[in-house]
């Protein structure tokens, strides 16, 4: 608070939490505008439909209900969660007809991210530059 930073408030893929974690914090005198909500994801195949619901939800309440509590922009943290799953990290030769592993993890990060940005997140945190790109053209195609 004291260095003007902005602070991500982390719950676990719930939306209570995450409006209750957005209360405390404003309680203690942190400023809404700084907040930014990080409502946990997962990645494709591996949840990222209850991801989505949540992410919906949130946006929705912002929204719809005009709860200040649940406006701050959405965080997705996709890199952390796509690059830990087997389908990004299983060799070519165990699974050949998967295709090639670098492809398969670019796409599985990118098909990831897409689909947050489509429930509501604002900011993304992705580790492959192939993955940014493909991301920053689906962008520019909406727009």
């Amino acid at each position: 608070m004291a260095n003007n930073l902005k602070l991500i408030a982390m719950s676990e893929l719930d939306i209570n939490l995450s409006k209750q974690l957005n209360i405390l914090i404003t309680q203690m005198g942190f400023d809404k505008e700084r907040l930014i909500t990080d409502p946990m994801c997962s990645a494709l195949g591996y949840g990222i439909e209850y991801t989505y619901s949540v992410m919906e939800r949130i946006r929705l309440a912002a929204l719809t209900q005009n709860d200040t509590t649940m406006q701050p922009p959405l965080l997705g943290d996709v890199g952390m969660y796509v690059w830990k799953i087997k389908e990004t990290q299983a060799p070519e030769s165990d699974l050949p007809l998967w295709g090639s592993l670098r492809e398969r993890g670019i796409a599985w990060e990118a098909s990831t991210a897409g689909a947050l940005l489509i429930a509501g997140a604002e900011l993304l945190i992705m580790r492959h530059p192939g993955a940014v790109q493909s991301i920053e053209k689906f962008i520019d195609e909406l727009m």
